[in-house]
Order: C-alpha cells, then structure tokens, then sequence
C-alpha cells in the first residue's frame, strides 16, 4: 500500500510539472490555458524565518508579458488530496524577476510554482518549488527574576547575539493562568523588564522571547518562577 501511493505522488508531480493535465491547469486563474506557451522553470527561492524570496529570469525575448505565481497552504502539499495550489500574486510586468511571499511561518515547508503570461493566456505549471522557512531563533539565555517591592518583580536575561532581533516580548501566567503578554523591551541591548503589577501571596511565572526585525521569533526562554511575598 505505501509502495502504491508513493508511485501515485509520482505520477501526480509529473502530470505538474511537464503541464499534461489541461483540465487541471485550465482553473488555475483567470487566464485560459496555452499549453504552448514556455514554462518559468528556473526560479531562485531564498527563505527566510517569515519569508521566501524569489528571482528569476525575465522572459521578454519569448514575448511573455507577465507571470501567476501559486503556492501551496502551510505543509499542505504532502498531505493534501488534490495537490490544490492557490495563485497569490500575478505579476503584470514583463521585466519583473523578483517576488518576496511574506507572513509565512517559521519552520514551514511550502510549495510554489510559477505561470507565464501572454496576450492573455497562461502556460502550464513551471517547475514545483518545494521550501522550508527557517527554524525560530535559539531562546533567550540567562533569564533571572527578583522581587524589588511588595508589588514589582524585576526581570534580567543576556542580550540576544542574533543582530536580526528587536525587541523583546515578556509573558506571564499567574498562579499557573495562561500565558499573558505583559510587555516589551523595544531594543536587542535592553536585557530588562520590570513588572510593578504584582501582589503578594501569588505564584508568577515568566518568560521572554525575542522578536526579529521581520515579526519572526526565537523560542521562549526557560520558564522564571516566583512566589511575590
């Protein structure tokens, strides 16, 4: 049974990438199908944690004027029954050769692949593009949390190496309550936070994560647990 669904995969990446399923491809955006129009198949893909940059040729020469770009949902493709990808940008300048896909997910593999465009027609699927976005950065070392009154906790951890962070984003649960956003600390050199909103006799627990420049995270810190007295 898994040798037979294997060959099935197979065959379903060759009907896509060599385009000998019109049917399929017939619906893939606005345009109608010209199987002879030339396939984009040598595309660039760059990940990042939130993103994946793409570059390619463009194909002025052929006469092509635009390009469809498709894009699976987030590990989808593997799992998916129909193999559906969705158009996400259509590129209406023939001179054109880059794209940035943004708000992706970290450590997600996604699928992409590219349509030409010409006097308003579309070509078959260029070649299917499979990428994974990067892991969250390491966490957050050194987390310490002392209690400096009756109501405020001061928390201290080492700066964040990676030059890509911005900001710190602070949580606590109280009283083993779900995790709360409390604040932020709006810099990679500010290694502090001070919470004044404590009250004795409860059980804080906090954790730090650390926000880069394109809203991507690292892993959260070691939990800090303190019984405010």
């Amino acid at each position: 049974m898994k040798k037979l669904m294997q060959i099935s995969l197979t065959a379903i990446l060759l009907l896509l990438l060599n385009g000998c399923n019109p049917s399929a491809l017939a619906n893939m955006g606005n345009e109608p199908l010209d199987p002879s129009l030339p396939k984009l198949n040598s595309v660039r893909a760059i990940p990042s944690n939130t993103y994946v940059a793409f570059e390619w040729q463009p194909m002025t020469r052929k006469g092509i004027q635009g390009y469809n770009i498709y894009r699976t949902k987030t590990n989808q493709y593997v799992n998916s029954p129909t193999k559906e990808l969705e158009k996400i940008a259509s590129i209406r300048n023939p001179f054109a050769s880059h794209y940035v896909d943004t708000g992706l997910q970290q450590n997600s593999t996604y699928t992409y692949t590219f349509t030409t465009l010409r006097g308003g027609f579309e070509s078959p699927h260029g070649k299917i593009i499979s990428i994974k976005t990067l892991p969250p950065f390491p966490p957050v070392t050194f987390v310490k949390g002392y209690q400096k009154s009756i109501n405020t906790i001061k928390l201290l951890w080492r700066p964040h190496t990676d030059m890509r962070i911005k900001m710190y984003k602070i949580e606590r649960s109280t009283n083993g309550s779900k995790w709360k956003w409390i604040g932020i600390a709006k810099h990679r050199m500010m290694s502090e936070y001070i919470d004044s909103s404590i009250a004795p006799g409860n059980s804080y627990t906090y954790r730090v994560t650390a926000v880069g420049f394109d809203d991507s995270v690292s892993k959260p810190s070691a939990n800090v647990v303190i019984l405010a007295r």
